[in-house]
């Protein structure tokens, strides 16, 4: 059986950053737990491999954003570019720089992926890593590698749905505020609504659809995948024209602000009022954007920038072996009611 740093940790009755601590003697550690690692240690006859060995001996002062393959730029993205915001305050203030790592477009296709971050590590060019957009099929894909680095005690951050007991991560509970936003709707008399979920999300729109079943049997919600901020105006404009002209949709769940500015551009094209033929209900990542459209849009505001800053504080909190309360934050969205709803 292989072991690893965590049941080193586990047995000595430690954290995994505390084993790391002791083996890169990069820390005071009272001289009990010294002695339990050692004995856990001697137990398992555990030699510590790359990642737990070395872990502070050489240091960039570089963090390292992790955002996985897709179609968009990140910086198309209001949440991407306000996540980016919350992680560079911190680093600046901490006295990091941050380094972008993307992969091409190609990359979700290839059969035998190596994501490029890994390279970063091995090369010790970066000092932790944040990853953006880390989802349970992208888990899947990198399995081996993405656990694998967590479980030997190397600075990750994660940002989304908790998928592993170890490693560090930030989350905002994607399909608890979608069915929100569909609840929201609902209660404003709607029973027809289309929900717009990007492609990245996808993972999450069954258990999206298995809550709406069980919680609000009446409503009827169509969801639909959309690929690119890029193509949107196209694929919007199909979509009104097939839910809200042909199905009856009274109301839509957009993704983003920038989804629901074409929205209202393509609603006027084709004369459709907002709200008073359909009503629209964004997600909202950079406060106030619903305000600078007509009429404004009422939004289920996330907080991406103070989940950025929560992501590197974390990490830097664990690189500068401070104290480390909380492995797993939270952060509440909120409903911001505004122009762009009817009550039915």
């Amino acid at each position: 059986m292989e072991v690893s740093i965590r049941d080193v940790a586990n047995r000595a009755g430690v954290s995994i950053s505390t084993v790391s601590r002791i083996l890169n003697n990069t820390a005071t550690v009272s001289e009990k737990k010294m002695l339990a690692v050692k004995e856990a240690m001697e137990y398992y006859n555990y030699e510590p491999n790359q990642f737990a060995r070395g872990l502070k001996k050489q240091t960039s002062n570089m963090i390292g954003v992790y955002f996985p393959g897709g179609t968009d730029s990140i910086f198309e993205s209001a949440y991407n570019l306000e996540l980016l915001r919350g992680i560079e305050k911190v680093l600046a203030y901490q006295n990091y720089s941050m380094v972008l790592i993307s992969e091409s477009r190609e990359f979700e296709s290839r059969k035998k992926r190596t994501p490029k971050y890994l390279e970063f590590i091995r090369q010790k060019r970066i000092d932790g890593l944040i990853l953006s957009g880390l989802t349970s099929k992208s888990a899947e894909d990198n399995v081996d590698v993405v656990w694998k680095i967590m479980e030997e005690g190397y600075p990750v951050v994660y940002i989304g749905k908790r998928l592993h007991k170890n490693g560090l991560n930030v989350y905002a509970q994607f399909e608890h505020y979608n069915v929100k936003m569909i609840e929201v709707l609902k209660n404003s008399g709607h029973k027809k609504v289309l929900l717009q979920v990007a492609k990245v999300h996808n993972h999450y729109l069954e258990g999206i659809m298995a809550r709406v079943h069980s919680e609000m049997p009446d409503m009827e919600v169509f969801p639909h995948i959309t690929n690119s901020f890029l193509d949107t105006r196209e694929h919007i404009l199909q979509d009104i024209r097939e839910y809200v002209l042909h199905r009856g949709c009274t109301a839509i769940c957009a993704r983003g602000m920038e989804e629901a500015q074409v929205l209202l551009s393509v609603c006027a094209e084709l004369q459709i009022k907002i709200p008073e033929q359909v009503s629209i209900l964004s997600v909202e990542h950079k406060p106030g954007a619903g305000t600078l459209l007509y009429p404004q849009v009422s939004s289920f505001y996330v907080p991406a920038k103070d989940m950025g800053v929560g992501a590197a504080e974390l990490l830097i909190d664990y690189i500068e072996n401070r104290e480390v309360n909380e492995s797993s934050i939270e952060f509440e969205t909120k409903f911001i009611e505004r122009n762009s709803i009817r009550r039915l």
